[in-house]
């Protein structure tokens, strides 16, 4: 193959932010149902019920922070 021509293998590589993102948000949003679901069927154990609240919720800020940091990564580099 020479140079220049087809795809090149880094094209191949990259990307894009949407692809890079999907995954972290459909497991924050799964995880968020799961363990929401869980406390609301445990809602009489006080201490079991905020502990799965918490743990949905973690995810969801974790989710968010990366996107805020890739965001504020590619505004900088332009």
């Amino acid at each position: 193959m020479t140079a220049g021509k087809g795809p090149s293998r880094l094209g191949k590589l990259a990307l894009t932010f949407e692809k890079a993102m999907t995954p972290i948000f459909v497991f924050a949003f799964i995880n968020a149902l799961l363990c929401w679901g869980g406390a609301w069927v445990f809602r009489n154990t006080y201490e079991f019920s905020a502990t799965l609240l918490g743990l949905g919720c973690f995810p969801i800020v974790v989710a968010v922070s990366a996107y805020l940091l890739v965001l504020v990564n590619k505004i900088e580099r332009g």
